[in-house]
């Protein structure tokens, strides 16, 4: 309930500042991705909900991207999920032009062999979903960074 109810304060932040936010995006990132791992289905989807608003009125989506990388690493598995899981939405919001996907297939590429299924899953969605966007690019890149191409 605590959690849910300071996504929400964020969210009035967000919505009351707009663009004056932005410098306060490296502060507020790193506890999202922290709330992508919560045990409550309800936190983690608002927290998701806030990332992609962030994209929405603050910062362009590639900006929020290059720092929310750093969640494909996190310790908390439900919060590696929870990245790939937020790629497929802002995908399907955006669009592939508005992220440079090149710099966000390694991540993609290291979660692949990520010891929990769930996040393996996850990123395999998120594949796809960039192949749906970009087409046999990606296939090539895969290629490239030694992922069988039956997988």
């Amino acid at each position: 309930q605590v959690a849910l109810l300071g996504l929400d304060v964020l969210g009035a932040f967000i919505d009351r500042l707009s663009g004056r936010f932005k410098s306060y995006i490296g502060t507020v990132l790193l506890p999202l991705i922290d709330r992508m791992g919560d045990a409550k289905d309800q936190v983690r989807e608002q927290a998701q909900n806030l990332i992609l608003k962030l994209m929405d009125e603050v910062a362009p989506p590639m900006y929020i991207w290059e720092r929310l990388a750093v969640g494909f690493k996190h310790k908390n598995y439900r919060s590696r999920e929870g990245v790939c899981l937020c790629l497929i939405a802002t995908l399907n919001i955006y669009g592939a032009q508005s992220l440079i996907l090149s710099k966000l297939v390694p991540h993609l590429c290291t979660v692949f062999g990520d010891s929990n299924s769930q996040v393996r899953d996850a990123a395999i969605l998120a594949i796809v979903e960039v192949y749906r966007h970009v087409g046999e690019k990606v296939r090539i890149d895969l290629a490239k960074r030694g992922i069988p191409p039956g997988r």
